[in-house]
């Protein structure tokens, strides 16, 4: 799977505003603050799910985690924030 471009057509696509502010959001930026971004771009390359996969419930486990989580899954699937 092509991550970009993957990421590129989420952005573009109808809910690509919502998750845009969801990332930048408090939750979002403390989200991204505690990845280690070498380790999840590595992981992606080489398609590592079980890498992707700790390292995202590493965080999802969190309190901010899963209120982010919640929020996008609002998102997407139209309830707003």
């Amino acid at each position: 799977m092509d991550l970009e471009k993957y990421a590129k057509q989420v952005r573009q696509g109808e809910k690509g505003g919502q998750l845009d502010q969801l990332a930048r959001s408090t939750d979002g930026e403390k989200l991204l603050s505690g990845l280690d971004k070498q380790a999840l771009e590595k992981a992606a390359r080489e398609g590592d799910m079980r890498s992707l996969s700790r390292l995202l419930q590493g965080v999802l486990s969190t309190p901010e985690g899963k209120r982010f989580a919640q929020q996008v899954q609002k998102a997407v699937q139209g309830g707003g924030r």
